[in-house]
């Protein structure tokens, strides 16, 4: 029997308290691209972590919702290490379609390329 590999996003590398996306929201260093929005706010830990906000007001199908969140999340796991202090949340700006799921994937990845470049 072959052994899997577990690739998951650890649950210290995630936002989840109202006060913690307030924060990153507050803080105003904004990154943008056509369909994503990247907000990041410098933080003292030793590991980044992400927040993910896609509306049902922008996105109403739960299964698309779901699909983009779960290909943020990948691309975040990614290339957490070179964001290594920095707490993130990612908006989805735009309804797509579920067929567009490499340019979500690009865009999210180019945005924490950014981010991580600048700060």
């Amino acid at each position: 029997m072959a052994t899997r590999q577990i690739c998951t996003l650890p649950r210290q590398c995630r936002l989840r308290k109202a006060d913690e996306f307030r924060a990153v929201l507050r803080n105003r260093i904004v990154f943008e691209s056509l369909s994503l929005r990247l907000y990041v706010k410098p933080v003292d830990f030793n590991h980044a972590r992400i927040g993910l906000i896609v509306a049902k007001k922008i996105e109403r199908k739960s299964v698309r919702r779901n699909r983009i969140k779960r290909l943020i999340r990948e691309a975040f796991r990614r290339h957490r290490l070179m964001l290594k202090d920095l707490d993130c949340v990612m908006q989805l700006r735009h309804p797509v379609e579920l067929l567009d799921s490499t340019r979500i994937y690009q865009e999210a990845v180019m945005l924490f390329n950014k981010a991580a470049r600048q700060l």
